[in-house]
C-alpha cells in the first residue's frame, strides 16, 4: 500500500525538474505538497513534463552549487540474488534520482543501477552486512551532476537484511519409517548454499536449484512414528544466520495388524500354587503387519515393555507377573503412535488355560516300522517331575524324562506302537489334579520322504589320496537310503537322518575326474537327490607341518635308539615322503579316528616315521620336512626336532608360531621356560640367533614389530648359572600359507533357490584360510569363482574341519552349470587352493517339512503366521493349508543363515475347528510335496 501511494504521489513530482523539486521543498508548505499529491493521483500518467522555468535567484534560496537533500527515499524489496549467498539485490524508491546516483551502505559505495527517476537498484555484497550490527543506507549524487551541480544526498535510512522464507513443502505428508529415504522439495525465497532443513531437531543439507527452490532427503530413521505434529524450517547461513517460519510436515502411520502370537496359549501356573510347575515362557512374541519400531503391545489395554525386531515384523514383550494367576482370555492389541491418535489393531484372543498346555512335539512325523523313537515335548503347566502321564493314542507311556534347561521333556514310543500308519494323538495328564491337555498329533507315515543331499565331505581329493569315508550331509535319510557314485550303489551307513557315509576304495582315487554323488531312497515314497560333485585332482596339495613330536615331546635325548616321530599337519597322503635332514624315510599314514577316517587327508592328518638310531646318535637338530610329489605338491617348511645331550638344560617356547606382521603386544609375547632334569629353573640370559636379547618377563620374550615383519625362524637359547647353555628351541614367524579347501556347503543349489537380491550364507571348509594364531590381523582371503572375488570371514567348524563364510546373492546363481571355486590368500602373500565344484541345476528338490509352530491355533483369529522349518525349500515352495496356499518368507540370522520360514494365513483359513494336514509343495521341474504335519484349530 505504501509503495502504491508513493508511486502515485510521485507521478507529478517526476514531471518536474530536480531543481524545481528542491525549491518546492524549500518554499512550499507541507499542506500544499499534499494538494499536489492529490492532483497527481487524479491526473495520473497523462500529466506532461514541462521544462524548468527560468527563475531569478533571491536572497532566501540556496546557492546553485550547494548540496541538497533528496526527499522521499525509502527501501523497497531486498532479495538474495544468487544461491552462493554472496550478493543481495536492493531496490531503492524515491523521487528525483539522477542517472549517476549511488547507493551507500554504512558509507560503502554499492554498485548501483539507475532504473528511473523514482527507482534505483543496488548490489549488496554479503560481507558488508556481517561487519556491522546496525545498517543504514543513503542515496548520493556526486558534485557536478547536470541536475545537482552541488551534489545531493538522502537521509540515512535503516537497511533490513532479507530473511529466508519457506512457502511450500512437497510432499507435506509422509508415511512413518519407509523402506527408503524420501526426497522433500521446498520452495521459498532467499535460500543459499549451506542451508539446512531442520526436522525433529536434526539438520539435513539442502541441495538448491535456485535461491527459490531446493530439496533434501530424510532417512527412514528420521521418520519414526510419533504422536506429535511435526514442522519443518529452513536455516540459512548467509548473509546472516536466520531461520524461516515453520510449515507442517506430517508423519502418519498405518494401523498395525496381528497375524500370529507365540506361545499360542498359556497355562495359569500360579493358580496351582507350584504343583503345575513353573512358567515356561517369560516373553510373548507377536507377528504382525504394518508395525513400526515403536509399536507397543497392549495386554488387556495395558502397555507392555515392547521391543520390535526382525525388520518390524515382530514384537516381543515381557508377560505380566499377574498373567498366570487365573484362567481366562487375554485381549492383545498392537498400537502405533500417530498425530491423529494411536493406530490400534484388532484384538487377538490369547487363552490362559487351567489344564496343561502342549506347544510342540518333535519329530512331528516318523516312518511306520521304525524302531523305538524318542520324542521331545514342549509345553507349560505340565506338572512336577513324575507327576504326569503321556498318552500315545490312548496308550499310557511311563518313560517321561525330566525337562532339560530349555524345559523340553522326552518320552519314548516303542516299536510295537509304530507298526501302523496314521495320525496319532498325544496328550498329557497331570496326576495331582487329573487335568488333561488338548492333543497334539504325530504322523506315522507309510511312505518315506524324498531325501535331500546338501553337501559332501570331502568335496575334492587328489589322485593317490588314502581311501576312507565319504560323508553326505542332508535330510530325510532312512535305513533304506543308498549313496550312488556315478549312478552305482555303494555300501552305505546311516549315521542319522541327516548324515550318510560310504567308504571310497583305492580304485576310486587312481584317476582324475569329476564323480557324481546322489542319494536314493526306494519306494514307497522316497526318490533321488540332486547331484553333488566330487572332484579328484591330478595335482597334489602343498603339505604343511603343524607339529613334530615323539611321545608328546618336541625333543629327545640323543643316542636313545630308533626315534619314533609323529608328524601332524595337512595335505598328507600315502604318497607323502618324510625327510630328516634331507634324507627320505619311509612313512605310514595311520587312521586314528574311531569308526574310520575320512577319505583323503582324514580327520586329523598324521604321518608316522621311524628315524634310524644312527641318525639320532649325536646331540643336534633334526630338520623335518614332508614332500608331496608332483604334479602340484612340493615340500613343506622345515620343522625342528632337538636331540639333547645328557644333563643339558632344555628350552620350551609357546607359542612356537607367530603370524607375520602382528602389531599387538600380546600376539608377539612368547613364553620361554628352561628345564633342568624336568624342573623349571630361572634362566639369567636369553639369546636369539646367538645374540643376547632381554627378557620381557621372568620367562617371556616380547618380539618387536621389526622382528615379526617378515617370515623367518629364530633359534632361542638360555643360560642358567651352574647349568650352562640350554639346547635350542625354534620360533617361527609364519607368513600366509596356501589354503587347503576340503568342502562346500551347500554343494548343489537349485536355480532360483533364493530370490535374486537376497543373500544367503555360503560356507567353505578347510584349513589355512586365516592367520594361524591372530584373530585381530586383517584377513584378505577371498573365495574366487566366475570371475569374481568374495571376501571370506571366519566361520564355525564342521566336526574337526574349520571353515570360512561368505554371502552369495541369488543373482549370482541364475546360470545353470558347474562353477569352479578356489580359496585365495594371494593378497596376503599366500597361495591358491585346489578348486572344488558347485553344481547349479535347474531341477528343484522335493521339500521336507520338519517343524510347524504353533501346532494348535484358536479358531476365529484375524490371521495366523506359521513358523516353518524344513529342508529343500525353494523360493517357489508354498504352504498348503486345506484349499489355501501361502508363500514362504525366509527369516534370516545375522549371518544370513535361514533360521526358519514364515507363512501367513487369512482369517478364512481359521474359521472351522478341526485338524489340518499342513504340507509344503514345490512345482517342477523336479519338486514335489512334503510329508504332512497335523495342526489343530481349537474352538
Amino acid at each position: 500500500m505504501r509503495r502504491e501511494l508513493l508511486g502515485g504521489g510521485l507521478c507529478l513530482l517526476g514531471a518536474l525538474p530536480p531543481r524545481g523539486i528542491i525549491r518546492m521543498r524549500q518554499d512550499v508548505t507541507r499542506g500544499w505538497l499534499c494538494l499536489l499529491w492529490v492532483l497527481c493521483c487524479a491526473c495520473g500518467p497523462g500529466l506532461k513534463r514541462h521544462p524548468a522555468p527560468v527563475e531569478e535567484p533571491d536572497a532566501g534560496s540556496l546557492p546553485a552549487d550547494a548540496e541538497v537533500e533528496l526527499p522521499f527515499v525509502t527501501l523497497g524489496e531486498v532479495v538474495v540474488s544468487n544461491v552462493e549467498g554472496s550478493e543481495m539485490s536492493m531496490q531503492v524508491l524515491g523521487v528525483g534520482f539522477a542517472r549517476f546516483s549511488d547507493v551507500f551502505l554504512n558509507d560503502q559505495r554499492l554498485t548501483t543501477q539507475f532504473v528511473s527517476a523514482t527507482e534505483l537498484r543496488a548490489v549488496v555484497p554479503s560481507w558488508s552486512v556481517t561487519a556491522a550490527t546496525d545498517l543504514f543506507f543513503d542515496v548520493r549524487v556526486a558534485r557536478g551532476d547536470p541536475d545537482y551541480r552541488g551534489g545531493a544526498r538522502s537521509a540515512r535510512i535503516p537497511f533490513t537484511v532479507p530473511a529466508p522464507e519457506l512457502t511450500s513443502v512437497t510432499p507435506d505428508s509422509l508415511p512413518s519409517e519407509p523402506a527408503d529415504a524420501v526426497q522433500i522439495t521446498v520452495t521459498g525465497k532467499n535460500l543459499v548454499h549451506g542451508s539446512q532443513a531442520i526436522f525433529r531437531d536434526t539438520s539435513y543439507p539442502l541441495t538448491l536449484t535456485s535461491s527459490r527452490e531446493g530439496s533434501f532427503r530424510l532417512p527412514p530413521s528420521a521418520l519414526k512414528a510419533l504422536a506429535t505434529q511435526d514442522q519443518l524450517v529452513i536455516q540459512v547461513p548467509h548473509p546472516r544466520t536466520a531461520t524461516t517460519q515453520p510449515l507442517p510436515l506430517t508423519v502418519t502411520s498405518p494401523t498395525p495388524e496381528i497375524t500370529g502370537v507365540w506361545p499360542s496359549s498359556l497355562n495359569a501356573t500360579d493358580l496351582h500354587h507350584g504343583n503345575a510347575g513353573s512358567a515356561t515362557f517369560e516373553r510373548i512374541i507377536v507377528s504382525g503387519l504394518q508395525m513400526r519400531s515403536n509399536t507397543v503391545l497392549k495386554w488387556n489395554g495395558t502397555v507392555l515393555d515392547t521391543t520390535t525386531y526382525d525388520g518390524r515384523k515382530r514384537v516381543q514383550a515381557w508377560i505380566p507377573r499377574t498373567a498366570r494367576m487365573q484362567a481366562g482370555t487375554v485381549q492383545l492389541t498392537l498400537e502405533t503412535p500417530d498425530p491423529d491418535g494411536g493406530k490400534t489393531s484388532s484384538s487377538y484372543a490369547l487363552p490362559v488355560k487351567a489344564e496343561p498346555v502342549l506347544h510342540a512335539v518333535s519329530p512331528a512325523w516318523v516312518l511306520a516300522g521304525s524302531g523305538d523313537v524318542t520324542f521331545q515335548l514342549k509345553g507349560e503347566g505340565l506338572g512336577l517331575f513324575r507327576a504326569q502321564v503321556v498318552h500315545w493314542n490312548s496308550h499310557r507311556l511311563e518313560q517321561l524324562s525330566s525337562p532339560d534347561s530349555e524345559d523340553v521333556w522326552e518320552f519314548t514310543v516303542p516299536t510295537a506302537l509304530l507298526t501302523q500308519s496314521g495320525t496319532i494323538p498325544v496328550t498329557l495328564t497331570r496326576t495331582f489334579d487329573g487335568a488333561v491337555s488338548s492333543p497334539l498329533f504325530v504322523q506315522v507315515l507309510a511312505q518315506a520322504p524324498a531325501p535331500i543331499a546338501h553337501s559332501l565331505m570331502p568335496s575334492l581329493l587328489s589322485v593317490g589320496d588314502a581311501p576312507g569315508l565319504l560323508f553326505v550331509d542332508g535330510a530325510g535319510f532312512t535305513p533304506q537310503s543308498v549313496i550312488l557314485l556315478d549312478g552305482q550303489e555303494r555300501t552305505t551307513r546311516l549315521h542319522s537322518a541327516s548324515r550318510l557315509s560310504t567308504p571310497l576304495q583305492t580304485a576310486d582315487l587312481t584317476t582324475k575326474g569329476v564323480r557324481t554323488v546322489t542319494v536314493s531312497t526306494p519306494s514307497p515314497g522316497g526318490g533321488t537327490t540332486l547331484p553333488l560333485l566330487l572332484v579328484v585332482h591330478e595335482e597334489q596339495p602343498v603339505p604343511v607341518i603343524h607339529d613334530v613330536s615323539s611321545g608328546a615331546r618336541t625333543s629327545a635325548p640323543a643316542g636313545g635308539g630308533v626315534l619314533a616321530l609323529r608328524i601332524q599337519g595337512q595335505g598328507f597322503s600315502p604318497l607323502s615322503v618324510v625327510r630328516w635332514n634331507g634324507q627320505p624315510l619311509p612313512a605310514q599314514w595311520p587312521c586314528e579316528t574311531w569308526g574310520g577316517c575320512m577319505a583323503g587327508p582324514g580327520d586329523r592328518p598324521i604321518l608316522s616315521v621311524d628315524v634310524p638310531a644312527e641318525l639320532v646318535a649325536q646331540p643336534g637338530v633334526g630338520r623335518v620336512t614332508v614332500f608331496n610329489p608332483g604334479p602340484g605338491g612340493g615340500e613343506s617348511l622345515e620343522w625342528f626336532f632337538v636331540l639333547t645331550a645328557e644333563g643339558e638344560p632344555t628350552l620350551h617356547v609357546f607359542p612356537d608360531v607367530v603370524d607375520v606382521g602382528v602389531s599387538h603386544d600380546f600376539e608377539r609375547d612368547v613364553g620361554a621356560w628352561t628345564r633342568v632334569m624336568g624342573n623349571i629353573v630361572q634362566a639369567s640370559d636369553l639369546f636369539v640367533n646367538g645374540v643376547a636379547h632381554a627378557f620381557s618377563g621372568p620367562s617371556s620374550l616380547l618380539l618387536s614389530e621389526e622382528e615379526v615383519a617378515t617370515p623367518r625362524v629364530y633359534e632361542l637359547r638360555t643360560f642358567t648359572p651352574g647349568h650352562g647353555l640350554s639346547s635350542p628351541a625354534y620360533l617361527r614367524v609364519q607368513g600366509a600359507l596356501t589354503p587347503n579347501l576340503r568342502g562346500l556347503a551347500p554343494g548343489v543349489i537349485s536355480q532360483g533357490e533364493w530370490a535374486g537380491a537376497q543373500q544367503r550364507r555360503f560356507v567353505v571348509l578347510g584349513e589355512n584360510f586365516f592367520w594361524f594364531r591372530s584373530s585381530l590381523k586383517n584377513a584378505q582371503v577371498t573365495l574366487d569363482w566366475s570371475g569374481q572375488s568374495l571376501p571370506l570371514t571366519r566361520s564355525y567348524s564342521v566336526g574337526s574341519v574349520p571353515g570360512g563364510m561368505t554371502r552369495l546373492a541369488g543373482t549370482e546363481l541364475e546360470q545353470v552349470g558347474i562353477h569352479s571355486l578356489t580359496v585365495s590368500r594371494v593378497a596376503e602373500g599366500g597361495g591358491v587352493s585346489l578348486p572344488a565344484l558347485l553344481n547349479v541345476v535347474s531341477e528343484r528338490p522335493a521339500p521336507l517339512l520338519t517343524h510347524v509352530e504353533p501346532l494348535s491355533v484358536p479358531s476365529g483369529a484375524p490371521a495366523l503366521t506359521l513358523r516353518i522349518k524344513g529342508q529343500g525349500i525353494h523360493s517357489a515352495t508354498v504352504l498348503r493349508w486345506k484349499e489355501f496356499r501361502s508363500s514362504l518368507e525366509p527369516v534370516l540370522t545375522w549371518d544370513d543363515h535361514v533360521a526358519h520360514h514364515e507363512a501367513t494365513l487369512p482369517a478364512e483359513a481359521l474359521e472351522t475347528p478341526g485338524g489340518v494336514d499342513v504340507t509344503l509343495e514345490t512345482l517342477g521341474p523336479g519338486g514335489g510335496v512334503s510329508p504332512p504335519i497335523h495342526v489343530v484349530i481349537e474352538k
